[in-house]
């Protein structure tokens, strides 16, 4: 009898071991959000452009990075941890390229000139604020992960508290009817993409580092 219990325990213990990555529930969140991602990404784009807007244009290659990073994870899903790990690292490099790609958008809209509307600004960025709020929300529980765990949450939190900058953007564009806080908010959006590039760049390559010398 106390052997079974041993026993017992013992399967428990490694089923609580079990990695992060692993659980069914985290392939669905990550599926569904892959899928509003890429939704977002046309409907933000598309408004971006329509109205000239370098905010939502900056938030639509985040919906765009963000696509493709959960694309990559749901296909590395079941890869060996340095594997894993080479995931995390493109998955960094891709938000800094959506950061220089907002950037040069940012020059593109200084020499334009203007200011887009800013209703339909406002609108897009509530409509993408509940999108990345909804995955946030569905991806909370896995944040404590490895290297490509944390740049998933991480960008996806990041975008969500974004966009309420995009709001009070479009609050100021209706205010003072100037392009400017549309170009500060697209500068902000493309800094923190750096930023957390960064972050996610060092963790995985810190990985990649660990699992070569074991």
């Amino acid at each position: 009898m106390l052997a079974g219990s041993v026993f017992g325990a013992s399967c428990l213990n490694s089923m609580d071991k079990k990695p992060k990555h692993l659980d069914p529930a985290y392939k669905t969140a990550l599926i569904v959000c892959a899928m509003l991602n890429l939704v977002m990404l046309f409907v933000e784009g598309s408004a971006g452009l329509w109205i000239g807007s370098a905010a939502l244009l900056a938030d639509a290659g985040d919906f765009l990075e963000d696509a493709t990073v959960l694309g990559l994870a749901i296909v590395a899903i079941e890869w060996s941890k340095s594997a894993r790990a080479v995931a995390g690292l493109f998955q960094g490099l891709a938000m800094a390229g959506v950061g220089i790609g907002a950037m040069v958008q940012i020059v593109h809209r200084i020499r334009e000139g203007g200011a887009p509307s800013s209703a339909l600004m406002g609108g897009v960025a509530v409509l993408a604020l509940s999108v990345n709020g909804f995955c946030a929300y569905r991806l909370i529980r896995f944040r404590g992960g490895d290297a490509s765990m944390r740049a998933i949450w991480l960008s996806t939190r990041n975008d969500a508290m974004l966009n309420v900058l995009t709001v009070v953007a479009a609050v100021f564009i209706a205010i003072t009817r100037s392009g400017w806080p549309d170009i500060i908010a697209g500068a902000i959006i493309a800094t923190v993409n750096l930023a957390g590039s960064t972050r996610v760049i060092s963790a995985a390559t810190g990985e990649m580092r660990k699992e070569d010398s074991n």
